[in-house]
């Protein structure tokens, strides 16, 4: 999961021209002449854990932005739960704490 979301991250960050990069690369496939790369294996969301990615999506779309992208805070997380009347398992917290941990380098190795 962690490998997809990691994809995911690279293809919303901003190229040069303000735009995500994974819209210029949806419309070179559009090109005629556009050829994948054959050995490009994209990771895949696991079905058992696909609910976990959108409770992180739900969740960082409420994050707090200051001069940088500050993580999660544990009462975030709290107030989302209370908010969605969710309870989330100790591993399903302790996951959307490694996707806000990919999510945070990934934003803070972006130009």
């Amino acid at each position: 999961m962690l490998l997809f979301a990691e994809e995911q991250f690279e293809r919303s960050a901003k190229a040069a021209d303000g735009n995500a990069k994974g819209d210029h690369l949806d419309a070179a496939k559009r090109h005629p002449l556009y050829r994948e790369p054959q050995a490009l294996v994209r990771a895949q969301l696991p079905f058992e854990l696909a609910h976990v990615w959108q409770f992180f999506v739900q969740m960082s779309r409420k994050r707090q932005n200051g001069m940088a992208v500050n993580p999660l805070s544990s009462l975030d997380i709290l107030a989302w739960q209370l908010r969605h009347r969710i309870r989330l398992a100790v591993w399903e917290e302790e996951l959307v704490d490694q996707l806000d941990a990919a999510y945070i380098s990934h934003q803070n190795s972006s130009p």
